[in-house]
């Protein structure tokens, strides 16, 4: 059995730059956002998804970044607060 954690390449424009990453698939888009990207604009407020702190825009829609992981946004557009 292998000990190297499994990542997967990803690309997403957030606020209008490209960005490809290695990620592994069970990382949050916020914790992406916030520790790969370093807009710390979004936060995690309450985790539970209800304070709505970690919500961005992707592909036009408002959407609560802590119940989303980085993968599902392949390929997507994100607006933050920065």
């Amino acid at each position: 059995m292998s000990n190297q954690k499994e990542t997967l390449e990803i690309e997403i424009t957030v606020n209008g730059t490209l960005y490809k990453r290695e990620v592994e698939p069970r990382l949050l888009l916020v914790e992406f956002i916030r520790d790969n990207l370093t807009l710390t604009g979004t936060h995690v407020g309450c985790d539970t998804s209800y304070c709505g702190a970690c919500t961005i825009i992707l592909n036009g829609e408002a959407i609560k970044s802590c119940t989303y992981l980085a993968v599902q946004a392949d390929g997507g557009e994100v607006i933050t607060v920065e």
